[in-house]
Formats: structure tokens, sequence, C-alpha cells
């Protein structure tokens, strides 16, 4: 197994009342708080990955955070590689991480080198932690903006093997990760759960769904707690019109065609 890497350098962004939190709640006590607050309001897609992942293999967290979805696989398969590029909220997911998972301060992409992670600031003072993005866009949030210098690879630069599963959430870069891992997703054939946003990535719903099953994968959506195929997804009345309501449809999983 890889040495977990060690955090950026870069400034960590905490509020007082972060560092206050962070101090007094132990981190494993912390995890799981967070984990049961995620498993009564989080994601409906959480309560079908036991049907999704395969235990036998490695599942892969890009846009980790801080740790939901590397503590819930860590219990469903062999070992999660989990990325997670903001320095901030590294340190918070490496505090207490599960015996099989290993950490890497990268921003997976579609290029390798270095990028600025846009860091959107809070009406209230400090910065967002979800929020942060490689796309410049997010330079325009109301309320200005941090950044830190962050290291890119692709993810087949890794060359990880037994690849059963892999999640990804980047705020908008989801389109250059699945292009960083054409050669994985080719060879490997994992399932993927992958957030996918108009209002992210500045391109139809339609086109990016399309790009998602050229390459040999079915794609589906949870409505009412069940996997449904993407033929019957509206992007208007699913998508576009619903942001921000009960409903609102952005993470597809894709399943190989065999």
């Amino acid at each position: 197994m890889d040495m977990i890497a060690q955090p950026s350098p870069q400034k960590p962004f905490y509020t007082w009342e972060e560092r206050l939190k962070y101090a007094l709640i132990p981190p494993r006590l912390y995890m799981w708080r967070l984990l049961r607050k995620y498993a009564r309001k989080g994601e409906a897609e959480m309560k079908l990955l036991p049907d999704l992942v395969a235990r036998d293999k490695i599942a892969i967290d890009v846009g980790a955070n801080k740790g939901v979805y590397t503590h819930t696989l860590a219990k469903l398969c062999r070992e999660v590689r989990a990325f997670e590029p903001n320095p901030k909220i590294y340190r918070i997911l490496t505090r207490a991480l599960p015996h099989n998972a290993v950490t890497y301060p990268v921003a997976l992409s579609d290029t390798t080198g270095t990028a600025e992670l846009i860091i959107p600031a809070h009406k209230r003072g400090g910065f967002s932690n979800q929020g942060a993005s490689l796309d410049a866009r997010k330079k325009a949030a109301p309320f200005g903006y941090a950044s830190a210098t962050v290291e890119t690879r692709t993810l087949d630069s890794y060359d990880f093997r037994d690849v059963g599963f892999i999640k990804i959430d980047v705020e908008g870069f989801e389109e250059a990760v699945l292009r960083g891992a054409a050669e994985t997703l080719r060879r490997e054939r994992p399932t993927v759960l992958v957030e996918m946003e108009e209002r992210h990535t500045g391109r139809p719903i339609e086109r990016s769904l399309t790009d998602m099953a050229a390459g040999g994968f079915d794609v589906s959506f949870v409505r009412d707690g069940r996997l449904t195929p993407i033929r019957a997804f509206d992007p208007e009345s699913d998508h576009r019109r619903r942001y921000g309501q009960a409903g609102y449809v952005f993470n597809f999983i894709l399943k190989p065609v065999e």
C-alpha cells in the first residue's frame, strides 16, 4: 500500500469557530457525528452503495471533502483511494482515516502540473468547505474568494488496478476528471457515481450525459430511492427548473455495458 501523502503546505482557511470545534471535538467523534448526519439527510445515492460497490476491489473517491464517502466506501470494499486538493479540507479528511484508505492532496483533471484552486468566501466570513473548484468562474463569487496552488494529475497517471467503483464530485470539473480517467475506465470498467450540474459545467446536461454514455456505460439516476434508466430523465423538469428543490437530479450512475 502507498504511504499516505502529506498535507499541502498551502494556508488552511479556518475560522476561529472551526479552530475551536476541531480542537475540542475528538476526530473520530466528529466523523461519527458527520456520518450520522449524512445517513439521515445525505444524498439518496449513498443508500444504494452496497449494491454498486465491488467488495473485492478498490474504490476511488474524487473530491473526498471531509470523508463521508471515503468512510462509507471503506466499509464496503477492499481499499479506498481518496483525492482532496483543498488544503484546509485535506487536513480534516486525514484526522480520522479508515485503516484501508489512502489519501492524496491532488486535484484530478485531464492535465498534469499545477492549477489555482478557487475557494469562495461566505457572507459571514470564512470560506466554503464544499465549493472549491479549479473553475476560474468561481472568482465571481459574490463575497470574494481565496486561492491555493495545487498539484493536478490525471487518474490514468496512477495506473490503479482492480478498480470497481469511482465517485466524482469536483464542482464543475467532472468532465475533465473523466477525460483524464479514460484509460482507467476502458481497462477497469468500474461503476461510476458522478455529480453533473449544468450550472457548473456551462454545457447542456444532455451533451454531458451523451458523452458519458459514449464510453460504453448505461446511465441511470435515483428517483424515489431506486435506480431509474436515463430515458426517464427530463432535463427541464428534473434538472434545470428544479435546482434547490426536492427531486433535483444532479448525480448520475454509470454502469459498464457488458
